[in-house]
């Protein structure tokens, strides 16, 4: 036993010391993933209105945007993706191209729902059903090779930084859209510069539906997310690249009604965010060179089919009954990933799909428990397995349920990941 004892307190020994050696080291790249519409047959995604009819044209172009980090011998790559969601085939895709392991990719979707429908890269997805994009290997091949593009880019830019971070509520920008008196008005904010503090990149996470465009708009759109991202490199300057994360907005909308079109409330929504972030980012603070990346695989409840999904598919994407339980075990996969990355005192969880909001609040609330000072739920990371809900909000019903599809249980199972995945993640140090 005191061999035992011994060797541990050697091994912490040893950790603290390599920490206090280590320094950050930071690169990020920003790739333009707008497919030739022209050329590979895409959908227009986000809504079930439009029928899987093609993007007119591309109104702002779409983008990856990768953030390469290491400390010591831990490695991770954060990728903020102007796409509706992750399917699993690309994130499997990217890991192949770039060698990455699976813990070392944080690989989220803006949510933009003015992208080429996402479930094209979906391979899994081969059903033909209208408003829902089936499997184009074309597509999938095209965005995980400029995805892996920034990726390597963003690596090979690597030089010694630094790392801050900040957090403040921002009431007024979203709300519940399920008539619910709970949201997370929090904006999280990260900036990485180098020690003579010129910009490398900030990361930007907050939680609200890009859903200003309505389902009229035909023209390929990085929606408000885009505007932040590129309001923010415009005063940056330095080649700085802007990542947005998306919260936990499974089921929150942007308060978004300044303007007299869709175009203009786009822009003035997306400005007002980039405000804010601009001014949360004069009270970061300097964090530890500390990075901990883990997944946590969770096997999902038998697939099936909300008691509402009927009607709702039937309306939006005209399904018929005797399709939909071979449609849901065939679009959700049996294991999903909860991904969990801690810069310094900042710890992102990353779920597989789209939770709500009380779920990103259970979330901070575990974080928080393991001694992380900031704790940032964000969706649609590495995978897409429907919307996340709790037991009550899954029973109640409505489109989010619908599209909810391993039953009420779900929420619990996902969250039961998220509190296994932070005990790995707790510090070694304090072990």
């Amino acid at each position: 036993m005191a061999g035992i004892l011994q060797e541990r307190t050697l091994l912490r020994l040893i950790y603290l010391f390599v920490q206090r050696q280590s320094t950050w080291q930071a690169g990020a790249a920003k790739i333009d993933i707008t497919p030739d519409i022209q050329r590979i047959r895409v959908q227009l995604g986000g809504y079930g209105a439009r029928l899987n009819m093609p993007p007119t044209g591309v109104h702002d172009p779409l983008y990856a945007r990768a953030l390469a980090l290491q400390v010591g011998s831990q490695q991770a790559v954060i990728v903020a993706l102007d796409h509706l969601l992750v399917p699993g085939s690309l994130t499997r895709e990217v890991l192949k191209a770039t060698g990455l392991q699976p813990h070392q990719l944080f690989l989220a979707a803006s949510h933009t729902h003015c992208a080429p429908d996402a479930m094209g890269m979906n391979e899994r997805m081969r059903f033909p059903i209208p408003g829902v994009a089936t499997f184009v290997p074309e597509f999938l091949r095209f965005t995980a090779a400029r995805v892996s593009e920034a990726i390597r880019q963003a690596q090979a830019r690597m030089q010694p930084a630094r790392l801050a971070l900040y957090a403040e509520p921002l009431p007024g920008l979203n709300r519940n859209r399920r008539g619910r008196n709970i949201t997370d008005p929090t904006m999280t904010v990260a900036r990485i510069n180098t020690p003579t503090n010129k910009p490398i990149a900030v990361l930007v996470v907050y939680a609200a539906h890009p859903t200003i465009y309505s389902h009229t708009m035909m023209e390929v759109s990085a929606e408000f997310p885009g505007v932040l991202q590129n309001g923010l490199e415009a005063v940056l300057g330095n080649e700085a690249v802007a990542l947005y994360l998306n919260g936990a907005q499974g089921d929150v909308s942007p308060v978004a009604d300044e303007g007299k079109t869709e175009h203009e409330r786009v822009q003035r929504y997306g400005n007002r965010l980039k405000n804010d972030a601009l001014r949360l980012l004069q009270s970061v603070k300097p964090t530890k060179p500390r990075l901990l990346a883990h997944q946590q695989m969770v096997t999902l409840p038998p697939p099936r089919p909300h008691p509402e999904f009927q009607q709702s598919a039937g309306r939006e994407y005209k399904v018929p009954e005797s399709l939909l339980n071979e449609l849901v075990r065939q679009i959700v996969p049996p294991q999903a990933p909860v991904s969990l990355l801690a810069l310094g005192e900042l710890l992102l969880v990353g779920f597989p799909g789209e939770p709500i909001t009380a779920l990103g609040l259970e979330a901070r609330r575990i974080g928080q428990a393991q001694g992380f000072r900031y704790v940032a739920p964000v969706a649609l990371v590495n995978e897409w397995i429907g919307y996340i809900l709790t037991r009550e909000e899954y029973e109640k019903g409505g489109y989010e349920a619908t599209v909810s599809f391993n039953g009420a249980e779900l929420g619990e199972t996902i969250m039961a990941g998220v509190q296994k995945g932070a005990r790995a993640m707790k510090r070694p140090e304090s072990r």
